[in-house]
């Protein structure tokens, strides 16, 4: 006998089981094997705003949302305890299990063993140790981009979201490379929904908006009184935020050479030590970074060491810029009609001059800047007088090269700290900054020849 005979059955047994599940206090829904509602209790049906009727002979899916995993327990994929579901904008805790008969399954049922957050927490203050009582930090953590969020057309961009998904599959480093505002983040959110890990935090940290004094302490973590204004408990660092999920490692390339050792050390064995701590402390996350600078550059000049660049790269992706897609017009309008929906404004129309516009514009800030120039196009209706064409080669030229000139003086600066710091030991100074002794004389001798020509 099928669950939904039984229940529509007229013995007074089963009359008795629906005036008693009626005035349980919680919600209790029962399925049959295709997922269809035989049973719905009252408490139920005012969550849902609705009588029994109008919900009963109806998909599980249609009523709940397609976030329940009850129309799979009828069909025989396990259990769920402890699982949380959303349901009309209530928080519900629930216990999701089969409907056994003679050894046979016949449906399931979905109980919800907390229906509001208050009585929750309560219980997780009397059993601490629960397994429901996940770490509250990192449940703060969560990735909110996904793969529909990269929105574009054409070749080009079918191939970069394959690529995208083919990363995702991978429990592997990952070094995303692009332009500035082409969307770095965005495929970083996109690797780890798409993951093993999705499930877990996704924990994010900028390389080049954290001093330097400050950086290790964020992704290590402290123990109490490590310093001075440190936290008599201590603190947990990124890694520890980001344990069973991604860690996201922005800028990567502006990370101080001599923290570029200990986060090699950490790849290379997963574990850490807490800054003033002396326990190692296992580390379980995923590595994703993303930079717009070139890391052999970076390498060759002495201002990231080249075995972590290696070991990062093990699956490189690139993120195309505005000017290498020829789907400006269909970008446009779709972000048009998201900013036009984000702001409550009616999405306003490009004219065929406009987008012209828009289609003959460099982009150096990639889709950043378009999406900034056309949020003004929705506030004031004016699109912004736009240049014609991309920076000249000569412009690009000298922006490349005051970059190396720019990295050249942060190296240099960072040699003379860490001579300061030995007392001249050019073999401390080099441990100090991660690299050889040689590779430190070659650095210095570059150095020198430059103050030359600039004397000349």
């Amino acid at each position: 006998m099928v669950l939904s005979q039984w229940i529509a059955g007229s013995s007074e047994e089963a009359g008795f089981l629906k005036l008693v599940l009626d005035h349980v206090s919680d919600c209790l829904v029962a399925v049959d094997t295709s997922g269809t509602i035989v049973l719905i209790n009252q408490p139920y049906c005012r969550l849902l705003g609705g009588q029994a009727d109008d919900f009963i002979g109806r998909h599980i899916t249609d009523v709940v949302g397609p976030q329940t995993k009850l129309h799979l327990v009828a069909r025989g994929e396990g259990s769920h305890i402890g699982y949380p579901l959303k349901v009309r904008g209530h928080q519900l805790i629930t216990r999701q299990v089969p409907v056994l008969q003679d050894g046979r399954i016949i449906g399931a049922v979905g109980m919800a063993l907390f229906s509001n957050l208050g009585a929750l927490k309560r219980t997780f203050r009397r059993v601490a140790q629960a397994e429901l009582a996940l770490p509250e930090a990192n449940k703060q953590w969560r990735s909110r981009f996904g793969m529909r969020d990269i929105v574009g057309e054409g070749g080009l961009m079918e191939a970069y979201r394959q690529s995208l998904e083919v990363v995702a599959g991978h429990d592997l480093p990952v070094l995303i490379s692009g332009e500035t505002g082409s969307g770095k983040e965005l495929a970083a959110h996109a690797i780890h929904t798409n993951s093993s890990r999705s499930e877990g935090p996704f924990v994010w940290i900028n390389c080049a908006s954290i001093p330097g004094e400050l950086i290790e302490a964020e992704l290590f973590g402290y123990e109490g009184g490590a310093f001075t204004g440190a936290r008599s408990r201590g603190k947990p660092g990124k890694f520890e935020l980001a344990s069973g999920g991604t860690l996201f490692l922005d800028e990567i390339g502006d990370m101080p050479l001599h923290l570029q050792g200990s986060l090699l050390r950490v790849l290379q064995t997963n574990e850490m030590v807490r800054v003033g701590g002396t326990t190692p402390v296992g580390v379980n996350v995923r590595i994703v970074c993303a930079t717009n600078q070139s890391l052999p550059e970076l390498a060759r000049v002495g201002r990231f060491r080249q075995d972590l660049y290696y070991r990062l790269s093990v699956l490189p992706i690139s993120v195309p810029s505005l000017r290498e897609r020829n789907d400006i017009e269909f970008l446009a309008r779709q972000l048009l009609t998201r900013i036009g929906e984000r702001l409550g404004n009616e999405t306003r129309n490009l004219s065929r001059k406009e987008l012209a516009s828009l289609g003959a514009y460099g982009w150096p800030g990639n889709v950043r800047e378009l999406e900034n120039v056309l949020t003004r196009f929705i506030v004031t209706g004016q699109l912004s007088v736009l240049p014609t064409h991309a920076p000249s080669r000569p412009e690009a030229e000298k922006a490349s090269g005051l970059l190396k000139q720019r990295i050249r003086s942060q190296t240099a600066a960072e040699i003379r700290v860490a001579l300061e710091k030995t007392g001249g030991n050019k073999r401390e100074a080099a441990g100090l900054l991660g690299i050889s002794r040689g590779h430190l004389h070659r650095l210095m001798k570059e150095q020198a020849s430059d103050s030359d020509q600039a004397r000349d």
